[in-house]
């Protein structure tokens, strides 16, 4: 769909689910970084950049030898799915799903089991994921805040589904990506935090748009910490130097960064907010904004074809708009709103057209 949209002049993201790039932000950063010995370019080797990892123990209020530098949350997931899973294994994967949970836990040979959150809410009980737990199953993969919905399990939620992996004895890796959104303090969006068989993974790609950074991190409870460093240190090779110490600067001091991630929702979301009720008010979509972050899962009207409507309104309006079905959850669109408020109200316009348009084609 990036590569659609880039090949494509004219087109518009409305699903991309990031907050837009700080080039200003990072170019000063860039170019300001110190490579003497004392500065921030140092080796990733063991365990990640030295000042990286002191940042992180500081944001997350974790010891700086519990984290695991990556070169992104997926070669993060990736680390634990090879820690954790293997040909034959089961993996529970919620639902609605990001895709790519799935295919880095089938790439070890695992077989992939769901557990549906609550539709109207996100949720999900210890007593949904206790049935879901199945003799063969090795791991549960869950986002929070969730990718597509941005529904979030709060600290709460998380400790009562920790009794559930203690008893099962079953980690659960929580892709935390997002959870710099809401308003709960870092250490207490660290799922590591609650559980030793919980696992953590996140980066600076969605809350501050330095996907091209490629700087994520693990920090893994202490019934699992073991396994998931010993595959660490097979597999990861990719941290780059370079971009995990502008990293490290980042972390030390993401004021400007913090700003610049609310300033972009400052006028974006009210103007999605606006514009998905008066949709709802004209029958042409059910929304449910999530109470904070960049993304929302926006329902279709009954009987209408997710993937059908995304193909129509890209060959109609140059708009392009996740299908639900990409996510286990047909029936509803995905779409992003980290950008300039005139380039999101672009998109919502073509969107408005393009359901206007779709209602009056037979089916």
């Amino acid at each position: 769909m990036v590569a659609a949209c880039h090949a494509r002049s004219g087109s518009n993201q409305l699903f991309d689910s990031a907050i837009e790039e700080p080039t200003a932000l990072l170019a000063h950063l860039t170019a300001s970084l110190d490579f003497s010995a004392s500065g921030h370019y140092r080796s990733t080797f063991p365990s990640g950049n030295p000042l990286m990892l002191d940042a992180l123990s500081r944001r997350y209020g974790a010891e700086a030898d519990r984290i695991l530098a990556t070169a992104g949350a997926s070669a993060g997931v990736q680390i634990v799915c090879a820690a954790l899973l293997g040909p034959g294994a089961r993996v529970l994967v919620e639902r609605p799903y990001f895709e790519m949970l799935v295919d880095l836990a089938r790439s070890v040979g695992a077989e992939v089991d769901h557990l549906d959150r609550d539709p109207s809410t996100g949720a999900i009980t210890p007593d949904a994921l206790d049935a879901a737990i199945g003799p063969e199953t090795r791991l549960v993969l869950l986002t929070n805040p969730n990718n597509p919905t941005g529904f979030v399990l709060d600290r709460e939620a998380r400790r009562a589904l920790a009794a559930v992996a203690q008893a099962r004895r079953v980690p659960v890796l929580f892709d935390e990506v997002y959870a710099g959104f809401t308003e709960a303090a870092p250490p207490h969006t660290l799922a590591a935090h609650d559980s030793p068989w919980f696992v953590s993974v996140g980066s600076l790609s969605k809350l501050y748009g330095l996907h091209a950074l490629k700087c994520g991190w693990i920090v893994a409870g202490t019934a699992v910490h073991d396994r998931v460093a010993q595959a660490y240190r097979r597999l990861e090779n990719g941290a780059s130097r370079l971009t995990h110490a502008i990293g490290a600067r980042v972390l030390e001091a993401p004021e400007p960064f913090d700003a610049h991630w609310r300033g972009v929702l400052a006028t974006s979301r009210p103007l999605v907010e606006t514009r998905l009720a008066a949709l709802e008010d004209a029958g042409l979509i059910r929304a449910q904004l999530p109470a904070s972050g960049c993304i929302a899962f926006p329902r279709l009207p009954d009987g209408w074809c997710d993937a059908a409507f995304s193909a129509f309104v890209w060959s109609t309006q140059a708009l392009a708009a996740a299908p639900g079905n990409l996510f286990g959850r047909p029936g509803h669109l995905r779409i992003g709103f980290g950008r300039e408020a005139a380039d999101v109200a672009e998109g919502l316009d073509r969107l408005e057209a393009g359901l206007r348009a779709f209602g009056t084609q037979p089916r």
